[in-house]
């Protein structure tokens, strides 16, 4: 049921993003609509902290009938306009002011910005404040105190707050080189696995080789979008698309480094790999905008 509903809602996706290239290819404003990216951005994440439901400790989806709705996988995609098309106009101290004070410490700005400017006092002052707020994070948010405690430690808890992770370090364990086989593994003793989890799904009935063969193909999407990046003569083309690569790259980081024991767990899925309709919509939306850019004129000849 889990999968074909999946199966529907990526359908449903594929043919409602075929017009994006279209637009990309054919609109030449869009560089001009920075602020309202931005607006769109926050009022996602004010309609989402007004009206949403907590689970697992946070506000994520939002209900739709028989639906939900996950608006921060969709917030992702406008901030990558927003600051693309803010850094095209400048990298002055005044315009990344004006960025921070939108995008607030997302780890996008501080790449898009070091891309941008070249200037590292950007980069490791952003990542001292991004450092900064994590710790605050830390200290006031329970759910975060849990997955950060399980990561250090999940052996000592793991009845309770190392359960998860623990189940999933012993399914990758388990799974060897070539799998116990499909079907044949124990996925469903690690909670929430089609979504935070699948890649330890993946490596316990298909194996470590296939695990690695997940990752490669991850590693040649990234390396596809920061060749375009390089490839594009128009600057906000080039930071749209090294923006899509670095939030493409850092959230397979998330999961699979969640998934290891690598880095806390955060709750973020693998790119049209777990379960999730807003996810796949979402990062059907960014291949369609590389692809988009990648036919466009404009971003090969600049403006």
């Amino acid at each position: 049921r889990m999968a074909l509903k999946q199966f529907v809602l990526v359908c449903i996706g594929t043919a409602l993003i075929s017009v994006i290239p279209w637009i990309m290819k054919r609109c030449k404003e869009l560089r001009r609509f920075a602020w309202l990216y931005g607006m769109v951005g926050v009022f996602l994440l004010l309609l989402v902290f007004l009206t949403a439901d907590t689970t697992y400790g946070a506000k994520l989806f939002l209900g739709m009938g028989v639906f939900t709705f996950q608006p921060s996988e969709f917030v992702k995609l406008v901030y990558v306009f927003f600051i693309a098309a803010m850094f095209e106009k400048s990298t002055s101290l005044w315009q990344v002011a004006k960025v921070s004070v939108m995008a607030a410490i997302h780890v996008l700005l501080l790449v898009v910005l070091y891309a941008a400017s070249r200037k590292n006092i950007y980069l490791f002052g952003g990542l001292i404040c991004a450092s900064a707020a994590s710790y605050i994070a830390w200290r006031m948010f329970d759910h975060v105190q849990v997955r950060v405690t399980a990561w250090l430690n999940p052996w000592q808890v793991i009845d309770t707050k190392g359960y998860q992770i623990t189940q999933s370090l012993f399914a990758i364990g388990s799974g060897g080189f070539l799998g116990v086989g499909l079907y044949k593994g124990s996925p469903g003793q690690i909670p929430v696995v089609e979504q935070d989890f699948i890649f330890s799904a993946i490596a316990e009935e298909l194996g470590g080789i296939s695990a690695i063969c997940v990752i490669l193909i991850c590693l040649g999407c990234l390396l596809l979008f920061l060749n375009i990046s390089l490839q594009s003569e128009s600057m906000f083309y080039r930071y749209l698309a090294y923006g899509l690569a670095v939030m493409y790259g850092i959230q397979v980081f998330l999961t699979i480094g969640g998934a290891i024991k690598l880095i806390p767990s955060t709750g973020v899925t693998l790119p049209l790999v777990s379960s999730g309709g807003s996810s796949a919509i979402s990062t059907l939306c960014m291949f369609a905008v590389i692809q988009g850019l990648y036919i466009s004129d404009e971003a090969k000849k600049g403006w």
